[in-house]
């Protein structure tokens, strides 16, 4: 079972699955959403709010994906999500902002310092804590900054400006290789529960993203974040825009380094090394011009 099969995330997971020759259901709430379904999932109508529901679309699934979405209510969600993967005995692969550590001591303390740093994301560490020791062996993925985040900014980077700053190395991950993770510990019993992260190949500044768009673009591309806010503005809305400008303003001065024995964990997982951003880049560039993508 997939839950938010419609969304970036679930969508993706749900076709990695797909791929592996499983048989995928996902949660919808209308038929218009199951008509956005890719072929091959099944549609099972519910709601994340409405815990009868969701209870019993999730009866019979042997695994639930479940990417805690940017809403106000995100804690209750899913703890009612927890409780329908008990109820139905299934094994909850869960996607969110994490703080890891060998025992509960040390990740509460570093709740405790992350949230001082995101209090935007404390809830989020919180319900993932909640995740973690419920007794459904779950797994917890815990993805860095995502490729595709730069695709909100498509019109910019067209015209010629890179608006996100990172003025440290930020590791970037593909949204594939999250899903293609997931739907291994989906469909793999011997990934073991915990929390597992998913790391890109490398750390990236700003200024090395926007030389990579300036390559595939084949036009100078500049780095300048003034149109930052307006195109998030254009985007998204609501708490998850919020959380969007938030994470991006406390990334302008951290580093988010590329910890060997995490890509080691990611590769592991993935069985192949994760995708590197310049394959990314040319491979968007190339989808937005209607030209065959690298397979690569």
């Amino acid at each position: 079972m997939v839950l938010g099969a419609t969304g970036t995330i679930g969508h993706a997971v749900a076709e990695s699955v797909v791929n592996a020759g499983a048989p995928v259901r996902a949660l919808v709430r209308s038929e218009a959403s199951a008509a956005k379904l890719i072929k091959g999932v099944e549609p099972r109508y519910g709601d994340l709010r409405d815990e009868a529901s969701l209870t019993r679309a999730l009866s019979g699934a042997r695994a639930v994906f479940y990417a805690s979405p940017h809403e106000p209510d995100e804690e209750a969600i899913a703890d009612r999500v927890v409780r329908a993967c008990a109820q139905a005995q299934a094994r909850l692969v869960f996607v969110g902002v994490h703080a890891d550590g060998a025992t509960r001591l040390s990740r509460a303390i570093k709740r405790w310092a992350f949230g001082r740093v995101l209090p935007h994301y404390a809830p989020k560490f919180r319900l993932s804590e909640r995740v973690r020791q419920s007794p459904l062996r779950p797994i917890v993925l815990m993805p860095t900054n995502f490729f595709q985040n730069d695709e909100l900014f498509r019109p910019e980077i067209e015209n010629g400006v890179y608006p996100v700053t990172f003025t440290k190395p930020v590791n970037r991950v593909d949204v594939q290789d999250l899903a293609d993770a997931a739907a291994r510990a989906l469909l793999d019993d011997s990934v073991v529960g915990g929390a597992h992260p998913v790391s890109g190949p490398a750390s990236l500044t700003s200024a090395e993203c926007t030389a990579l768009w300036s390559r595939a673009l084949g036009r100078e591309v500049q780095n300048d974040d003034a149109p930052f806010q307006a195109a998030v503005n254009r985007a998204l809305t609501g708490k998850k825009r919020d959380d969007f400008i938030a994470s991006f303003g406390a990334l302008k001065g951290f580093a988010l380094p590329t910890i060997d024995s995490e890509l080691a964990a990611t590769t592991a997982l993935l069985g192949r090394p994760p995708r590197s951003y310049r394959t990314y880049v040319e491979d968007t560039v190339a989808a937005w011009r209607g030209r065959t993508l690298n397979v690569a």
